[in-house]
């Protein structure tokens, strides 16, 4: 999954939303250094993404990538689900798309002094290009597939790729439909075994 689904299976509070999101920018990052309940995010979001790599379903959504973006199946699926999740978020998400992500583009402002600093610099981008709500459009896909097809060495490929979505696209939204239900149901039990702990690490 994405960035949008991170934020929206994250448990309410706005540290721990936060860094469910803050877990895609933390490459060679000090986790422990993070507030206690940013930790947590940071937590769940390898949960949900050990969970996502190994369910059956998302497998088999990678099987229809076919060549030569073979390689790129993994961050295709994560992307292309998002995009799905914003499609139908009046079935599952909370309120409207537009409501929940103003409220997220708020905490990332309110809170930017304590995330990660790869999160801090990316923010502005972030608010400028309204990535989270350009998830509901195809073009907007394409435009986040070739935001990252900049900054990768894979850029040829990830360029093009959203022709993978416009050949697959009705399997793979077949394929959301039956795998978001049990991801929603597999974060309920992670989030709460994570509160009792107080921290993710």
């Amino acid at each position: 999954m994405n960035y949008l689904a991170h934020l929206l299976l994250s448990e309410p509070d706005p540290l721990a939303r936060l860094g469910n999101l803050a877990g895609d920018f933390l490459k060679g990052a000090n986790v422990r250094s993070l507030h206690p309940t940013i930790q947590r995010g940071i937590a769940l979001h390898r949960q949900i993404d050990t969970y996502t790599d190994c369910h059956p379903i998302v497998r088999q959504s990678k099987a229809r990538v076919e060549p030569p973006y073979c390689r790129l199946a993994g961050v295709l699926v994560d992307v292309f689900y998002d995009h799905f999740l914003a499609v139908h978020w009046q079935t599952y998400g909370v309120g409207t798309l537009e409501e929940f992500v103003q409220g997220v583009y708020a905490d990332l402002q309110h809170y930017q002094a304590l995330l990660p600093p790869s999160l801090q610099r990316a923010l502005p981008f972030m608010l400028a290009g309204d990535w989270l709500t350009a998830y509901r459009q195809v073009s907007g896909i394409e435009m986040i597939l070739e935001r990252m097809a900049a900054r990768s060495r894979r850029s040829p490929l990830l360029a093009s790729s959203i022709c993978v979505l416009h050949h697959h696209h009705s399997a793979l939204e077949q394929d959301f439909h039956q795998f978001f239900p049990a991801l929603k149901v597999y974060v309920y039990n992670q989030v709460a075994i994570l509160v009792a702990k107080g921290s993710g690490f």
